[in-house]
């Protein structure tokens, strides 16, 4: 029984849905590519696939000691980021056990949030904007009532009842007569009266005994008289639905707020741009603001201040160098090693099947701090020989850079031996921290040594001026 235990073990769920008529191979293809990726993670400890024509379902479990920490709901986030890959196939991954909170899922990775003074029509508003976003074919999982921190969304659940007024005509009974008997049900209420006690009246009431206790089906199947004394089941004039609720109302300077969330399926580019258009389409009233909440994904903001952080530590790579060197030109035969050693991140990540996060982007400001040392080395040691020796400017390449090949060749075999152990040796739940900002380090240091000692070379001979005895 796929549900039994629920609450007490820990496990995740990866449920692939493909379209009707689709090949037993694709959906076996798609399993596979989950099988894999869990198979290389040393935390699970084992895992179950059930495919189908049209359907496959991947159960994943868990050692025992680590069933109630955070590696469960960090692997889920794993799978997460790869079923936002797949186009024509319907990926969903739950997490279940104590460590996911009772069971609830991840958290979106949209969210658009509503602002005004009017609590009502802030909630109309949000509605709306669901039932939009619901119509969108890549979007899924639009919950209108995501107010506050994924984790600390405080709802609850209200039934809703629809009168069918057709089918309350026919037994010749008003609205206003029925739901003032229904309402008596509910309360358990029969009468109501005063009664004199010691020459004082008090009021009382008489009540159903077990009427606190009535489920939603024993109400469905309760007789309540018409008015013309014919018996009318309440389930067959109305229709009761559950609804999820906020069970507290949230304010943000002096203004409701409302949060719709929801998940889409697709690149995140793609995503920013549905996004945006859908906030730029929402009709507003005066004193009504709408923008997007913050949420777990990296926003633009974000990305912008890791460019800019980049952007400044090449600047100042390239002061120092050109004070160093007492050159404009110099500094760019350095800094070019940087562009060099992105090539072996790239294949770092590619091969190691890892994802691009932004650990790796805090590994690619330290590579770019440290890549450039070499270089540093080569030029000066260049620039040395070209000071205390005869020799034509070719020829102090040559020498400067064979000279510095064991010293650059050791100094990236020490660092990378060096950092080898957060990769084969890192567990739990940070272990992709440092896994990312080892692949960085190690794919660019290993690239820019190749380059270091093959470009760097003929760019300090093309920038010298060795370019006009070609």
């Amino acid at each position: 029984v796929w549900g039994g235990g629920w609450g007490q073990q820990t496990y995740v769920d990866i449920r692939i849905t493909l379209p009707r008529g689709s090949d037993l191979e694709r959906t076996d293809e798609l399993a596979l590519f989950f099988e894999e990726r869990l198979a290389a993670l040393p935390e699970v400890e084992r895992y179950t696939t059930q495919v189908t024509g049209t359907y496959a379902n991947i159960r994943v479990s868990f050692p025992e000691e680590l069933e109630n920490t955070a590696v469960p709901p960090a692997i889920k986030e794993q799978m997460v980021a790869y079923s936002l890959g797949f186009s024509g196939a319907e990926v969903r991954v739950y997490g279940f056990g104590p460590s996911f909170y009772g069971g609830g899922g991840s958290p979106p990775n949209y969210s658009i949030k509503i602002l005004g003074y009017n609590y009502e029509r802030v909630r109309d508003i949000a509605e709306d904007l669901g039932s939009r976003l619901q119509r969108m074919a890549r979007i899924q999982d639009v919950d209108t009532n995501a107010s506050g921190s994924y984790f600390d969304r405080d709802k609850a659940t209200e039934f809703a009842v629809e009168i069918d007024r057709g089918a309350l005509a026919r037994y010749d009974m008003t609205v206003q007569d029925f739901v003032g008997r229904m309402n008596s049900v509910i309360r358990g209420q029969t009468s109501q009266s005063l009664l004199k006690i010691g020459g004082e009246e008090l009021r009382f009431d008489v009540k159903v005994e077990g009427f606190q206790t009535v489920d939603l089906h024993e109400l469905q199947e309760t007789i309540i008289t018409g008015s013309s004394g014919t018996g009318i089941r309440i389930g067959d004039v109305v229709t009761i639905s559950p609804k999820e609720i906020l069970a507290r109302i949230r304010r943000e300077n002096q203004q409701y707020e409302r949060t719709v969330a929801y998940e889409f399926r697709g690149p995140t580019k793609l995503g920013d741009l549905t996004r945006d258009a859908v906030i730029g389409s929402t009709v507003l009233p005066p004193g009504y603001t709408i923008e997007e909440a913050d949420t777990w994904r990296w926003s633009e903001d974000e990305r912008e201040q890791i460019y800019f952080v980049l952007a400044i530590s090449i600047l100042l790579i390239f002061i120092v160098t050109a004070a160093l060197f007492e050159s404009l030109v110099q500094p760019l035969c350095v800094l070019l090693t940087v562009p060099m050693a992105l090539i072996g991140v790239f294949l770092m990540f590619f091969y190691a099947n890892a994802t691009f996060t932004r650990e790796a982007y805090i590994g690619v400001i330290m590579m770019g701090g440290i890549v450039v040392n070499n270089a540093i080395l080569l030029v000066d040691h260049i620039n040395q020989i070209r000071r205390d020796a005869t020799l034509s400017l070719r020829d102090s390449i040559l020498k400067g850079t064979l000279e510095r090949v064991r010293p650059i060749l050791m100094t990236t075999t020490t660092t990378v031996l060096g950092l080898l152990p957060l990769v084969l040796f890192s567990q739990g739940a940070d272990s992709n921290i440092w896994n990312a900002l080892a692949y960085a380090l190690i794919g660019g240091l290993l690239s820019s040594t190749i380059f270091v000692l093959t470009t760097t070379p003929a760019l300090y001979y093309l920038f010298e001026g060795g370019w006009r005895r070609l």
